[in-house]
């Protein structure tokens, strides 16, 4: 009961110090220090999955020299231990010098690691990455130490989540406050722009507005994307993703293929593989469309749409108060230039 009960106890103090964190860094690096520290090993590391699910990067670790977080990119293609472990399984490697499953033994060996223990983190029905434990002399896990890790790996996907979501949310809180402290339409759609790629990293993006006469969609505001994608030619409204301007969120997971896409040669010259499609609406009206441009193939996870449409509609708004500011203007000015005629015809200053 001993071992039980300090590993329980342990458990309960690591969940509260990572789940006190908010910050996502601060988070990351209390796992994996702590994780380190409890079971008496060399080192941890977290490697979460890039957006293209090919590459695992380092985001945080304990214990491991510069040098061997720089050794290479993580593939799990080329990685089989990483495979097998994004598929649900946790596995532990005795000597990782002689294991073909390990992708880096050289590095390891130099790094002084000689057994890992990998965990999948995971929420919900999404993969996020890997929990990496490493020691310096050959060790085989028991069970209870395992279930552990796993508890804390669990709890620990949950926190990861969590802090990307908190993230988000700061990020929402920064933009909302440039809306409404500036009335330079163009910056404030950049700004959008640039953070729909960049939360979900993208390669580009695009707001794009409805041209009221044409018909035609044109660039407001652009991230990313090179001159010649972005004058490729006249994007119809009628030709290009018209769901969207029918007020529908639109994932094509392959832009190069499908039919909707007008131009679908220069999509693939510019390395596009995915495009979201949100509409702008004002007062329930379309009168745009936020398009995300990845180079990966985007499948959908519904945090991100909802993400999206919470800056296409920052986009809607600041496009609203922009047109009404202008509105106001002019009126203004009309107004002043009326009473400025009028007093000059006048023999005394107006009372206004």
């Amino acid at each position: 009961m001993a071992p039980q009960k300090k590993f329980l106890t342990s458990l309960c103090q690591i969940c509260e110090n990572v789940v006190s964190a908010t910050d996502y860094n601060e988070a990351l690096f209390s796992l994996v220090k702590n994780a380190t520290k409890c079971l008496k090993t060399k080192a941890s590391s977290i490697r979460l999955l890039d957006r293209t699910g090919n590459t695992l990067e380092i985001v945080a670790s304990f214990g491991l020299s510069q040098w061997y977080l720089k050794k290479g990119p993580v593939e799990v293609d080329k990685s089989p231990l990483d495979k097998l472990v994004l598929s649900g399984k946790i596995v532990q490697i005795k000597d990782v010098t002689k294991d073909k499953r390990f992708q880096y033994p050289r590095e390891a060996k130099k790094e002084g690691i000689k057994s890992v223990l990998c965990l999948p983190l995971k929420v919900r029905k999404r993969w996020l990455g890997i929990l990496r434990i490493y020691t310096g002399k050959e060790r085989v896990f028991g069970e209870e130490e395992i279930s552990f890790i796993s508890t804390l790996a669990s709890q620990g996907a949950v926190v990861i989540n969590n802090a990307q979501r908190y993230q988000r949310l700061k990020r929402l809180y920064e933009i909302g406050k440039t809306i409404t402290s500036h009335l330079e339409i163009e910056k404030v759609l950049y700004i959008i722009c640039q953070n729909a790629a960049a939360d979900i990293s993208a390669k580009g993006s695009s707001i794009l507005l409805i041209n009221k006469e044409t018909g035609e969609l044109e660039y407001a505001a652009t991230y990313g994307l090179s001159e010649q994608f972005i004058r490729k030619g006249p994007i119809k409204g009628d030709r290009s993703i018209t769901e969207c301007l029918k007020g529908k969120e639109v994932i094509i997971e392959d832009a190069c293929r499908d039919e909707r896409i007008q131009y679908p040669e220069a999509v693939r010259q510019e390395g596009i593989k995915s495009i979201i499609c949100i509409p702008l609406k004002v007062k329930e009206k379309v009168t745009g469309t936020l398009r995300i441009y990845t180079a990966y193939q985007y499948k959908l996870l519904p945090e991100d749409v909802e993400f999206l449409n919470i800056l296409a509609d920052f986009g809607a708004i600041a496009i609203e108060n922009a047109r009404l500011y202008q509105h106001v203007k002019i009126e203004y000015e009309e107004l002043a230039k009326s009473v400025w005629e009028w007093y000059s015809w006048g023999e005394r200053q107006p009372r206004i």
